[in-house]
């Protein structure tokens, strides 16, 4: 097994590329926040929740919303891409995934989605048939369920969790190829990138304790970690290969 960086020292690369440049990090953040919440807050007030079609409706537009946040997840990785290697960068990076790139990482995403959705069948299943019979006994038929699709989602979710980078390294790989890709690259590593993204739960509690302003710091250097963690994964790759 190659072995990466400790969770430690990637932090504190995460900041030190990040000195400078928390600014533009910064303004990336907020104008991406208040483009999705924006949209949020929008249909919220504008469609009935009351009725079913203003129910279809509302859920429409919250996957279009969580799809257009998937392409600004992209330009924010190429983003922190620029930031961690040296090279340029500008709030506008934010932008580039609407390019050449849309489709295939729209393409995986929804992949990735569909895989977590069908983990959830069986306890759905469960659940139903014990709220039909209501034979209260199969509740533990359902926790056992909720804890496989629990576990299964959480694994998919961290073999897949590299695409969005990769779909801006790899301009010649399919949806399936970069899936593909993302998941070798996490072999033997789903444990460490796990425990990094974990690490960070003590940090975020605080930063909600701020009312939220505390996320400004937290968002680009969370993000920033997480583009180290990936470079360290591609530099494990290469050494691989050669």
């Amino acid at each position: 097994m190659n072995y990466l960086k400790s969770s430690s020292a990637l932090k504190a690369d995460a900041k030190e590329n990040l000195l400078g440049k928390y600014q533009t990090a910064v303004l990336a953040y907020v104008l991406m926040d208040l483009i999705v919440s924006g949209c949020l807050t929008l249909i919220e007030l504008t469609v009935n929740l009351q009725t079913v079609s203003g129910m279809i409706i509302y859920y429409a537009a919250y996957i279009i919303i969580s799809l257009l946040s998937t392409i600004f997840v992209v330009g924010q990785n190429y983003l922190y891409l620029n930031i961690n290697r040296g090279l340029a960068y500008r709030t506008g990076d934010i932008w580039i995934g609407f390019g050449t790139c849309a489709d295939r990482a729209l393409f995986a995403y929804l992949r990735v989605l569909l895989k977590s959705v069908l983990c959830a069948v069986p306890c759905a299943v469960a659940a139903a048939i014990m709220i039909v019979t209501k034979n209260y006994y199969l509740s533990l038929l359902v926790a056992v369920c909720a804890v496989f699709m629990l576990v299964t989602v959480t694994i998919i979710q961290l073999d897949y969790s590299q695409v969005l980078y990769l779909v801006l390294d790899y301009p010649d790989e399919s949806a399936a190829e970069l899936l593909a890709h993302s998941k070798r690259l996490m072999k033997g590593h789903r444990g460490s990138y796990f425990y990094l993204l974990v690490s960070f739960l003590g940090i975020f509690m605080l930063g909600l304790m701020t009312f939220g302003l505390g996320m400004l710091w937290i968002y680009p250097y969370f993000t920033a970690t997480k583009t180290c963690y990936y470079l360290e994964l591609i530099k494990t790759e290469d050494n691989k290969t050669e």
